[in-house]
């Protein structure tokens, strides 16, 4: 037994390893995802259960870092990784958690080469109270960890659920993949396939393509990703994609298509037969949409590298669909990239409602008469949905008129899964998707048609 614990690392190497992430993250402008990948990379020998400590924690103290931040301002006590730390041990920790006999053992038995922490270092640790965690004294944007600017965003989107949208923030992100239908085996096939991976692996609520798996998993590895028979792809996603309700043969304009998520789809609805032009201005993107296209069999997708200040000319009046995945905030998606708020403030915010302000009308030129336009991002702020619908109605009342989804909904995925209509299906036409009463990611889906 003895040799078995020389493989488990000791708690205090955890703690260690913990500290040096932080300090990693908060030096460098890595996205944190990354950054803990490539860590455990050059560490070979962590085991499972060491990563698992190790990662849980310093998601935790980024998940909640504002509010670990405000309590020790409160004890009037300096910030540093280590005292964060000691209050995700504390506070969040499902080992340590409330235990202070604990923590004090696993922090004060010393080692050599480590972190030399002191009993005073820990005597604050007696004046937090463990319920008071979530204290209600906190200012919203602590509380929420969000900036006071985009908590107002979502108050006008969700003046009755804005609480639970923004707490819904900070819990752990689910992990969907999609069936491709391409690749000759079923959503019942794959699913048993899928036993192998150890994960609980159930069928997604709404879409009739997806497999929702109870955490995240290193899918890439598989047999059947490798063969294109499954694509990592979220719930809310594919439901905006099965929505457009395209056919085989159509002519497609995917506009901002990055690494291909949304083109895979719709060349697997249309059955490979038509053609789907993907645009975007990143090289990298499109390259790694080739890889992914060709994996999953697919070949009627063209790709084309476009400038930044690209122009239509060539492609007006062209496309049976016109999709605008527009560039977001992407906060719809937070919970999975829980580092993304850090990166992102109001002049950012502004800069994207300008592009996609612009990607809107540029898209409605290339519309064929009588064809589709629809705008999809992967936020649920005011400002990215239905304030640039407003504004797009306003300039385009006479050639383009709205679809409303539900109707749309009752063509495409009932048909398909016999799953009426889920979202409030009020005087707007568009889809916003709140994300804790749905439990897939906050969307906005809108669509218009172009007269004849």
């Amino acid at each position: 037994s003895s040799e078995l614990s020389t493989f488990l690392m000791l708690d205090q190497e955890r703690i260690y390893s913990i500290l040096e992430l932080l300090k990693l993250f908060d030096n460098s402008d890595k996205i944190a995802s990354n950054l803990v990948q490539n860590f455990f990379r050059s560490r070979k020998h962590m085991g499972s259960k060491d990563r698992k400590f190790v990662s849980s924690s310093f998601w935790n103290i980024l998940r909640h870092r504002s509010k670990i931040g405000w309590h020790l301002a409160l004890l009037d006590i300096e910030i540093t990784n280590e005292r964060e730390l000691f209050l995700e041990l504390f506070f969040l920790n499902t080992r340590y958690k409330n235990n202070l006999i604990e923590i004090k053992k696993l922090l004060l038995l010393k080692l050599k080469d480590f972190i030399n922490i002191a009993e005073e270092d820990l005597h604050f640790l007696e004046s937090l109270n463990f319920a008071g965690f979530y204290n209600n004294k906190m200012p919203e944007p602590v509380y929420y960890e969000l900036p006071e600017y985009l908590i107002t965003s979502v108050k006008k989107n969700f003046p009755n659920d804005w609480k639970e949208v923004l707490l819904s923030l900070n819990k752990e992100a689910f992990f969907d993949i999609r069936i491709n239908n391409l690749k000759i085996k079923s959503r019942e096939e794959i699913k048993t396939l899928l036993q192998d991976i150890n994960v609980p692996v159930e069928y997604s609520k709404y879409s009739p393509l997806g497999i929702r798996l109870s955490k995240r998993f290193p899918i890439e590895g598989h047999q059947l990703f490798k063969n294109g028979n499954i694509e990592i792809q979220g719930e809310a996603s594919q439901l905006a994609s099965l929505l457009l309700d395209v056919k085989p043969g159509m002519s497609v304009a995917d506009i901002c298509s990055g690494a291909g998520g949304k083109s895979l789809i719709l060349a697997d609805i249309m059955n490979n037969k038509g053609r789907i032009l993907s645009l975007d201005t990143n090289k990298k993107r499109l390259e790694n949409a080739s890889i992914r296209l060709k994996r999953a069999g697919v070949h009627n997708v063209e790709r084309r590298l476009v400038k930044p200040n690209w122009n239509v000319s060539g492609l007006e009046n062209k496309f049976d669909l016109v999709l605008i995945d527009a560039p977001c905030s992407g906060i719809g998606t937070w919970s999975r990239s829980p580092d993304s708020r850090f990166n992102f403030d109001q002049k950012k915010l502004n800069d994207l409602i300008k592009i996609q302000s612009e990607l809107l009308s540029k898209a409605s030129m290339m519309v064929a008469p009588g064809g589709k336009l629809a705008y999809i991002v992967c936020s649920f702020l005011i400002e990215e949905g239905g304030d640039q619908i407003e504004k797009f109605k306003e300039n385009n009342k006479i050639e383009f008129s709205e679809i409303n989804m539900f109707n749309m909904w009752n063509d495409t995925i009932l048909p398909m899964n016999g799953i009426e209509y889920p979202f409030q299906s009020d005087l707007k036409k568009s889809i916003l998707i709140n994300p804790a009463k749905y439990n897939v990611d906050g969307f906005f889906i809108s669509m218009f048609q172009r007269r004849r």
